[in-house]
């Protein structure tokens, strides 16, 4: 686990120290941030339950920076997605006067993104700067207290059982009332899940139990789903009536009926999901 996460921890801060000698961060080095910062975040988390006492709330703080990082990348990555979502539409405008103020507002979405990349990059740099990728790799060179070491598959299995729990909980929120707060918290929660389940299988302590495909399938729809929202978060009241912001609004629409039926078949067949997690030790 330890080698894995040094490995990732080597990976990303290549693509910082990349990033840092760019101009401009293009999209596919902010979808490689957002990945391995949210890995090397989610493994400092475990990592902090291993390491001695003393030591764990060192390591819990470098996570929450590697957290704060990837909340960041996420703003900037979801300009992105919006700009790639709101440009075609626009343009299958017909009428020259409604596709005027779309080109404006396109205009100004994409000065917003590049300020958000720059700003990224200075939060980047502060970071480099300020020791935390040494720092990390001196917490992730902490030999494990002898208990965690041999106690490494009941950790593993504890921090599964939490994360299933909240997964859990999430759906039955979900499907009492899918608000898109609620839906966008499950798909946040199934991610943590699979992130455990990469851990697991880099640990060989224990098992591996990654959401079953009916988790995974729902994921990528409310990541759809999100990428929408946002979008249309993004119109201005001025636009929100018109033609490219209905179309977005009624591609929401199906979506949105897709997901509950997911959200319901999944409540309807706990073989395929909750009995699963149960099986495994869930709560």
């Amino acid at each position: 686990m330890r080698s894995e996460l040094l490995r990732t921890l080597t990976t990303l801060e290549g693509e910082v120290d990349r990033g840092l000698g760019r101009t401009v961060l293009s999209p596919e080095d902010v979808h490689d941030l957002h990945r391995d910062l949210r890995r090397v975040a989610s493994g400092m988390g475990v990592w902090s339950r291993l390491v001695p006492t003393a030591q764990q709330i060192a390591v819990q703080e470098a996570a929450r920076r590697y957290r704060r990082l990837a909340r960041l990348v996420g703003r900037v990555r979801d300009r992105d997605v919006t700009t790639v979502l709101l440009t075609p539409v626009a343009r299958r405008g017909r009428a020259a006067a409604e596709f005027a103020p779309w080109h404006d507002f396109l205009g100004r979405l994409r000065d917003d993104t590049q300020t958000g990349r720059e700003l990224l990059l200075a939060f980047l740099r502060s970071e480099r700067q300020g020791g935390l990728f040494d720092r990390s790799r001196t917490l992730l060179g902490l030999e494990p207290r002898a208990d965690a070491r041999r106690g490494l598959h009941r950790i593993l299995a504890e921090e599964r059982r939490l994360r299933q729990g909240r997964v859990r909980k999430a759906h039955r929120k979900a499907c009492r009332r899918p608000t898109s707060e609620r839906l966008h918290r499950l798909r946040i929660r199934i991610r943590q899940w699979r992130h455990l389940a990469s851990l697991e299988l880099i640990a060989r302590a224990t098992a591996t139990h990654p959401p079953p495909p009916s988790w995974q399938r729902l994921q990528a729809r409310l990541g759809r789903l999100h990428d929408l929202d946002v979008a249309l978060a993004t119109v201005p009241d001025e636009l929100a009536d018109s033609a490219p912001a209905r179309r977005l609004k009624e591609a929401r629409r199906r979506l949105r009926r897709s997901i509950r039926a997911a959200l319901e078949r999944i409540a309807a067949r706990p073989d395929l999901a909750t009995a699963r997690a149960r099986l495994h030790g869930g709560p």
